[in-house]
Parts: structure tokens; C-alpha cells; sequence
């Protein structure tokens, strides 16, 4: 049996396993690249939202002043 055989072969697997990693990290960084890139050109926000102006957060009309439970003495 030689050591210096299973050495190799193990190393081999190390860097083979390396370099799975490195890829599936490379192709995920493209595809949000990509996915960044198709939602700024269709004018969506991080929010995955069309921007909207202060006015449009605001509520319609507003609610009444008092309290909306009795408040108990």
C-alpha cells in the first residue's frame, strides 16, 4: 500500500472540492448581478417595488382623534 498514492488522491479531491465552491460562488454572484441589472431596468427598488412619492405612503384620509378603546378610569 503506498501513503503517498492516497496523499494525492485526497489532495486532488481538496482542490476538485475548491473549486466546486469557487464556481457555485462565482455563478451565484452573477446571478444577482443579473437579477439587479433586469430590476433597475424595469424602474423596481431593492424593495422589489416601483418607487412611489411621500404622498403615496401617506393615508388616504385620516382617522378619527379620539381613541379607539374607552379609556378606562
Amino acid at each position: 500500500m503506498y501513503l503517498s498514492e492516497d496523499y494525492v488522491s485526497g489532495q486532488l479531491h481538496r482542490a476538485a472540492q475548491q473549486r466546486m465552491l469557487r464556481d457555485l460562488e462565482r455563478r451565484r454572484v452573477i446571478a444577482e448581478r443579473a437579477a439587479e441589472d433586469a430590476a433597475a431596468a424595469d424602474g423596481v427598488t431593492d424593495a422589489a417595488r416601483p418607487r412611489r412619492g411621500i404622498r403615496a405612503l401617506l393615508p388616504r384620509r385620516l382617522g378619527s382623534l379620539s381613541p379607539a378603546r374607552p379609556v378606562m378610569p
